[in-house]
Formats: C-alpha cells, structure tokens, sequence
C-alpha cells in the first residue's frame, strides 16, 4: 500500500449526503460498542471463562464478516481477496486484531464492575485522545490533521465529562 500521508496535507474534504452517511455510521458503530460490551459480560457470568468469551466473539465476528465479504464479492461490490499482499503489510499493520481483543475483553470485564455508562465514556475519552493524536502526527499513513485549540478544548471537555460521570 502506497504511503498516502504528505507531511502537512490536509485531510480528504467529504461533503454533503456524504457526509452524512459517514456521520451515521459513526453513530451506529458507536451505538453497537455498549450492547457487545453488554452482551460479552452476560455470556462471561454465563461461562465464568474470560478468554472464551473473547474467543466465542472473535469467531462471530470472523464468521460474520466472512459472509458479508462473499456477499460483496459475488455482487461484485468488492475485489477477490488476495491473502499474498498481507506480505507487504508493514509491521504494525497486524496491530489491529491484539487492539481489538484488548478493546473487546477490556469492555466485558469493566462493565460489571463500573456500568455501561462510565465504561464507554472512558474508552471514547481514550479513543479520541488517541485519535487525535494518531490524526495529529498522521500515523498509520493516515492525512494529517492538526491539533488546533478547539480540538484541544473538545478533549479536554470530554476528557472532564468521562471523569464526571465516574464520579457522581
């Protein structure tokens, strides 16, 4: 994969009905995060066996998105999978499945003890204090975007409302 990050470019501009959809799948992938946290904890007082559940939501989720990439190839809305370029991939590039594992174990063990609620709110405040780091620097190949003092007040009012409502 090409190195798509130029120092100091900015970000691609996405606009209008575009736009939107982007925004709403935010939302609904966000919305989905608390009821797997919700679910993985239940099967994990069902089980008693943390690292089951993780492996019993792993082979969903590969299962899953098996069945909608046959999907999308045999509709031709997407290319044939070559496995031969994981060889290409850098380094980090394998970092995202050991990310998600922590993210997916980490959530079912927190929620029973500190709730849904203050759970999601600190993993959102650390995902977009990462995040705006990553955009920051243009890790990953990612554009670059600044970390102007807006976004800088934005964290730290989410970072502040996270705590918040730990605390009451």
């Amino acid at each position: 994969m090409a190195d798509r990050t130029v120092p100091g470019s900015a970000a691609p501009k996405v606009s209008g009905v575009a736009r939107l959809g982007w925004l709403a799948l935010g939302i609904v992938a966000g919305a989905v995060l608390p009821v797997q946290g919700a679910i993985n904890a239940e099967l994990k007082a069902e089980l008693d066996a943390p690292i089951a559940v993780a492996v019993v939501s792993f082979a969903v989720a590969t299962f899953a998105i098996a069945v909608v990439l046959l999907v999308l190839y045999a509709t031709h809305r997407t290319p044939r999978p070559w496995v031969v370029t994981l060889t290409k991939m850098p380094w980090w590039g394998w970092l995202g499945g050991a990310c998600a594992a922590a993210y997916v174990t980490g959530t079912f063990l927190l929620i029973p003890e500190i709730g849904a609620a203050v759970t999601i709110a600190l993993t959102v405040a650390g995902q977009q204090v990462t995040s705006a780091l990553i955009d920051h620097r243009g890790l990953f190949r990612l554009p670059r975007r600044k970390l102007t003092a807006p976004r800088l007040a934005g964290l730290a009012l989410l970072v502040a409302g996270s705590l918040t409502i730990q605390l009451v």
